[in-house]
């Protein structure tokens, strides 16, 4: 049987798309626009992407004595000692397996014993059902750009991995829940990591805030009345032009309405957020610093009018092919007090009920060390924390870490192939905020290639329970609109397609840049 190294299927893979590349047209303008309905509710969901691919079998790992072995083995010079490993009490897996975190993260073993905090083992994007000898035998279908940051992240946003698309399954609920959206209110999608696709629908987009909340017209020191003249005359003349009527120009009376519009929900968002008194600390990090404004958002939905919420975060730097034993457990610091310290806050503020916070990442890494690092793998392990999760579980099917064909998940070097679909972790926080059962398939269309919403595995049971799923008569059939490929219809953008082009990049997509310098500093 031909050996399966990180390489051979690197070059496998490559001629595969190469191959494919001419026939099948794989980028799609917009998703289909039929619509996802949710149950009305205050749910808030809070995702937290692990940018670069997190070395999660070097965050969860296990401690049973066998189990260890093995781990320690397969990572070489990358293991953890075991003596620097805080255990997770009150739980073994179906295997025996008992487990540990890096000793970094003492929040987060808190958390998890206390039953707020839970973890999804061996998640990640899939086609459709895949093992070791598919792979072999180069009849695996595997998701676009599989080892590809760009690729792989997109499938995180996306749901889709099977096509690259540009609206995702945050923007797919604010597209029936905000359908009929005024210029003033503020988006239900609320980002902290600039543009994104996640929070774009079809119809509707997000808005961008950073840590110290919204972007708007200001002058930042009014300490003496000249400064505090000038501001009002920079009010005053940004008011006119705001006011006046550019008919004979569509472009620019376009810009102006959009900015009007940005600066009547900054107004908002600053005047709701203004009102929250939160005492719990949070360190100086700047992930710390955005889920704290985030808990400040969440404190004062409603004030903005906004029921149900999403919000995503992006944590940069986790792409460790060297350094690993020192970087990594600097950055599982840093989150795991952000994590701890935005749970404290929310109960505090007494909404810790409505919100569940998960993590996802590019991709989990190989097993295998190259050296003083580890490369870019497929399936990783994904935290959930919340008052709604069943916490001080590990969900799902923790791998074998053995090497070679007798482990049926390795797919070359240490790749871990995933056990759990992104879909089938998806569906199940989808469900949670207010999709109907029948509803997922139309969101996460793979789920069919995995049993359904029917499946065994749906619920995965970290939110749900078998009784909280209902699946509900299909929709009508022919309800979707087909959206033409890239490929087919290149020019076919439409003037709402433009608008939301527009609405994406005024809403001030460099915030996230500003903060980068920062996440580098916190890094080291």
């Amino acid at each position: 049987m031909m050996k399966v190294s990180r390489r051979n299927f690197l070059a496998a893979s490559s001629a595969s798309a190469a191959a494919m590349g001419s026939i099948a047209p794989q980028f799609s303008i917009a998703q289909s626009l039929q619509k996802v309905p949710l149950k009305s509710n205050n749910k808030v969901l809070v995702y937290i992407m692990l940018d670069g691919g997190n070395d999660s079998f070097n965050m969860l790992v296990p401690t049973s004595a066998s189990h260890y072995a093995q781990y320690s083995s397969t990572r070489d010079n990358l293991a953890v000692p075991l003596a620097d490993l805080l255990s997770l009490n009150g739980f073994s897996d179906s295997e025996g397996r008992s487990f540990g975190v890096h000793k970094a993260m003492p929040e987060v073993q808190s958390l998890f014993n206390n039953k707020k905090l839970s973890f999804v083992a061996n998640v990640g994007p899939l086609v459709e059902p895949v093992d070791r000898a598919g792979m072999q035998a180069g009849t695996a279908k595997l998701p676009l750009g599989l080892l590809s940051h760009s690729d792989q992240f997109k499938h995180w946003l996306t749901g889709r991995p099977d096509e690259r698309t540009n609206t995702g399954w945050f923007g797919r609920f604010a597209d029936s829940v905000q359908a009929n959206r005024q210029a003033n209110q503020i988006p239900m999608n609320i980002s902290l990591a600039g543009s994104n696709i996640l929070q774009n629908g079809a119809d509707s987009t997000h808005y961008t805030v950073n840590k110290k909340g919204s972007v708007g017209l200001a002058v930042k020191d009014k300490s003496t009345p000249a400064n505090q003249a000038l501001n009002n005359a920079l009010l005053a003349g940004f008011e006119a032009m705001l006011n006046q009527s550019y008919g004979d120009d569509p472009m620019r009376a376009a810009y102006i309405a959009q900015t009007r519009e940005s600066q009547a929900q900054h107004e908002r968002f600053k005047a709701a957020t203004n009102t929250v008194t939160l005492s719990s600390a949070f360190s100086d990090s700047n992930l710390s610093q955005q889920l704290k404004k985030v808990a400040e958002s969440i404190a004062s939905a409603d004030q903005m009018n906004l029921q149900q919420q999403t919000y995503f975060l992006r944590y940069i730097g986790w792409d460790h092919h060297d350094g690993l034993l020192d970087k990594h457990p600097k950055m599982l610091s840093i989150l795991s007090k952000a994590l701890f310290e935005f749970q404290r806050a929310l109960e505090e503020l007494n909404v810790e009920d409505r919100v569940i916070t998960f993590t996802g990442s590019d991709f989990g890494r190989t097993l295998t060390s190259n050296g003083n690092g580890s490369d870019h793998g497929w399936g990783g392990n994904a935290i959930v924390m919340g008052e709604p999760v069943d916490g001080g579980k590990v969900f799902g099917e923790f791998p074998s870490l053995e090497l070679g064909n007798n482990n049926p998940l390795d797919g070359g070097d240490g790749m871990l192939i995933p056990s759990m679909p992104l879909d089938e972790m998806f569906a199940e926080l989808a469900i949670w905020y207010g999709v109907e059962g029948s509803d997922v398939k139309t969101l996460l269309p793979n789920i069919e290639k995995f049993g359904g919403i029917e499946h065994r595995k749906v619920p995965v049971g970290f939110a749900l329970k078998s009784s909280d799923v209902t699946v509900l008569p299909a929709s009508a059939p022919g309800s979707a609109t087909a959206v033409p490929t890239m490929g087919a219809a290149a020019s076919a953008v439409t003037m709402g397609g433009l608008a939301l082009l527009a609405k994406s990049y005024h809403r001030r997509m460099d915030v996230v840049d500003s903060e980068d310098q920062e996440i580098e500093a916190d890094n080291r």
